[in-house]
């Protein structure tokens, strides 16, 4: 296992981030049921392992569809064998393509993402003509797919990951009558939803909002004349906009002003940890509560954020992180309690006890941190060693592959002073 020692100093730069990963999943599917993969611009950056990963599922898919359009029956074959790594995107729009299209599937996964959820579908496609059956455990990979949806109603919770949603939504147009998706909770990550429905209108489909989830009109095809563009990435211009919050003389080039991803909000966020510790006084400190049910994935650097201001920050309704590549709750509670900063995790969140960032007085310990092979968390390490009082060890550098492999290539051409480690298996 690799780990990566980053040393305290500053940045300074520009920096271009990847393409937006959730953006290119998406658009890499539409584009697979146009007909033609070329009509989603991957751009010029070495392809994520995620986005790596649809591309491949996407392909296999295609060349099922075209054995489907030769005539010949998937039915009595064996399924279709489907390799979705530890993309969880990949997987569940993944699994109701397959079932829309009738092609017999077997799934699988590596790292935590067979423990992911995934059950749910069970009960979404309940009577709709499709079956679902996992030989090892009930409800985790590998899962076997078959049979052929079935228009109708859909009940989702709109509390669970709304990358369901999104799955379903890019499905149900490929097939015959109209569909209604019936939200039975209040939808969370409504952002990525928007999201999903701008790429289909991208690629001439439409999926209408209800008051309380969606209606899909049956017998849609996707087609588009010339490639779809994704924008750059939030998601990961969100380490690059918390280093600027912090002190480097960082700019992430070409980020839109306005943009249907949800981590667009890592900007109000920033500014709203600004303004909190503008408030402070001599005798009472700031506090600002910060609901993240509608872009989780910003805990890990807004947390490092929050830790170099002044006030104390409640971060709220964040328990699905429990279930990404690890538990990101604990892990973010786990990294900054080694920087040395005040944290406590609760049972949806955390509690961060900041303090302001003087340029010239470390913010952070040395330390070794353990980034529990998480994209996220390793590059979230790395923002916050720039401000430490010494080097910073972080665990398993080369998770940044699945979304971001140039980070580190861009964080040295920023300055950024970093040594490799083999530290064996």
């Amino acid at each position: 296992m690799q780990s990566i020692l980053v040393n305290p100093g500053d940045l300074e730069g520009r920096v271009r981030v990847p393409l937006s990963k959730s953006l290119l999943h998406r658009a890499l599917i539409c584009a697979s049921l146009a007909g033609d993969l070329s009509l989603a611009d991957l751009g010029e950056e070495g392809l994520s392992d995620d986005i790596f990963t649809t591309k491949g599922c996407v392909h296999a898919v295609m060349a099922a569809r075209k054995e489907q359009l030769h005539g010949h029956s998937l039915s009595g074959n064996d399924p279709v064998f489907f390799d979705c790594r530890e993309s969880g995107s990949t997987l569940r729009f993944l699994v109701p393509l397959v079932a829309a299209l009738g092609i017999p599937a077997r799934i699988v996964g590596s790292g935590r993402l067979p423990l992911r959820p995934l059950g749910e579908y069970t009960e979404i496609f309940d009577g709709k003509g499709v079956r679902m059956q996992f030989p090892l455990h009930d409800r985790i990979l590998p899962l076997l797919v078959t049979g052929q949806l079935k228009p109708g109603i859909f009940k989702v919770p709109g509390n669970i990951s709304s990358q369901y949603i999104s799955g379903l939504l890019m499905a149900l147009p490929l097939l015959a009558d109209d569909s209604i998706i019936e939200l039975t909770t209040p939808l969370e990550s409504e952002p990525y939803v928007e999201m999903t429905r701008d790429v289909m209108r991208a690629f001439g489909v439409e999926a209408d909002k209800l008051p309380h989830g969606y209606h899909i009109s049956g017998g849609q095809a996707y087609k588009r004349t010339v490639p779809y563009r994704a924008e750059p990435d939030f998601s990961q211009a969100a380490f690059w906009l918390a280093a600027e919050y912090i002190g480097h003389k960082v700019t992430v080039l070409d980020l839109p002003l306005h943009s249907s991803q949800g981590d667009r909000e890592i900007r109000t966020l920033l500014k709203k940890l600004k303004d909190a510790a503008s408030t402070v006084t001599a005798t009472e400190a700031a506090s600002i509560e910060i609901d993240v049910s509608q872009f989780p994935d910003l805990v890990p650097i807004l947390a490092v954020a929050a830790a170099a201001t002044r006030c104390v920050t409640k971060i709220t309704h964040a328990g699905r992180l429990r279930l990404k590549e690890c538990d990101r709750l604990k892990a973010t509670c786990d990294m900054l309690t080694r920087l040395g900063a005040e944290i406590a995790e609760t049972s949806d969140g955390l509690i961060i006890s900041g303090r302001s960032f003087f340029s010239g007085i470390p913010l952070f310990k040395a330390c070794e941190v353990d980034s529990f092979h998480d994209h996220r968390m390793v590059m979230a390490a790395a923002i916050a060693a720039t401000r430490a009082d010494g080097p910073v060890s972080i665990s398993d550098y080369r998770a940044v592959d699945k979304s971001y492999p140039d980070f580190f290539r861009n964080f040295r051409m920023a300055g950024g002073l970093v040594n490799e480690l083999d530290m064996g298996e």
